[in-house]
């Protein structure tokens, strides 16, 4: 167990960020001290704890600094989770929310239930982190910088350290500068004679979507290639390919009409995406509990 005075404290979080970095320079860097300060300051909690944890050039953590890591990293966070809670005030009618969400989820979903809470409780304060990608996202759970976050995807690698619940399921939509319809489904390889804006190979989004392609033995020739929905929506605005979004995403686009939705035969369904409320397990505090089960939920 982590001891509670300050320096021993402040020794672990040197310690941490130490075994996050290659080197003491780098570690100090992020932490603004001097390489000679870090090394220093493990020196120093190597003495009290009575173990080597890292062996030198290359910096690398021992077994037993690997078994001290995973504990001391756990106890930092909860502690660090503590001063959160107490922050909160508990309560919505004063309380903080920090929410991590894509703006492609945030423009269409979140915003507004944001809007709502703050109508409902005027004191209450809500912040956005929308720049973030899943990864840095759920990173920042890990480091106690988000209450939770709110994805459509979660890297595989994450989701046996996370809470998971569903919100919502969503439609995927082609969408066209000009008007496209594709009446039956032995017509569908018309579909190969466009160019498409689509996101990454190695995006999940896309993955599902290549499953569907190649149930049909169907090749979308791309013209580009975005990782933001918001990308994608304009690049299809400009007429320079099909894009491949979030229904809800281009709601405005589709009502006033810079925008089409390709019209698919019933038979060819493309995959649904779901978002999902991810956190960290007993890290939620009431105003988060309250805010997600009467607004989210």
């Amino acid at each position: 167990m982590l001891e509670s005075n300050s320096t021993n404290l402040n020794l672990f979080r040197f310690f941490i960020v130490s075994a996050e970095s290659r080197s003491f320079a780098e570690a100090g860097e992020k932490l603004g001290y001097s390489e000679s300060n870090m090394s220093n300051n493990i020196n120093t909690l190597e003495k009290q704890l009575g173990v080597q944890l890292f062996t030198r050039k290359p910096l690398k953590l021992t077994e037993m600094g690997e078994a001290i890591y995973n504990i001391a990293k756990r106890g930092i966070q909860d502690l660090d989770f503590t001063k959160v809670l107490a922050q909160s005030k508990n309560s919505l009618e004063y309380g903080n929310i920090s929410i991590g969400c894509p703006s492609h989820i945030s423009d269409f979903y979140l915003m507004e239930q944001a809007e709502k809470a703050i109508k409902d409780y005027p004191n209450l304060q809500i912040d956005i982190d929308t720049e973030s990608n899943s990864k840095q996202l759920i990173e920042k759970l890990k480091n106690n910088e988000i209450d939770f976050g709110i994805l459509d995807l979660i890297p595989d690698e994450n989701v046996d350290e996370l809470e998971i619940s569903e919100l919502k399921e969503i439609d995927n939509i082609f969408v066209s500068k000009d008007k496209i319809e594709i009446k039956d489904i032995k017509d569908i390889k018309e579909l190969e004679k466009y160019k498409y804006v689509l996101t990454f190979y190695n995006r999940l989004s896309f993955i599902k979507l290549s499953e569907i392609l190649q149930k049909y033995n169907l090749t979308l020739v791309h013209s580009m290639r975005c990782p933001t929905t918001e990308q994608r929506v304009n690049a299809s605005k400009r007429g320079i390919g099909i894009a491949y979004v979030l229904k809800a995403s281009v709601k405005k686009e589709l009502e006033n009409e810079t925008l089409y939705e390709v019209k698919l035969p019933k038979e060819f369904e493309l995959p649904k995406s779901n978002i999902k409320i991810v956190y960290l397990k007993d890290h939620l505090t009431k105003v988060d509990k309250e805010f997600i089960n009467n607004y989210l939920k």
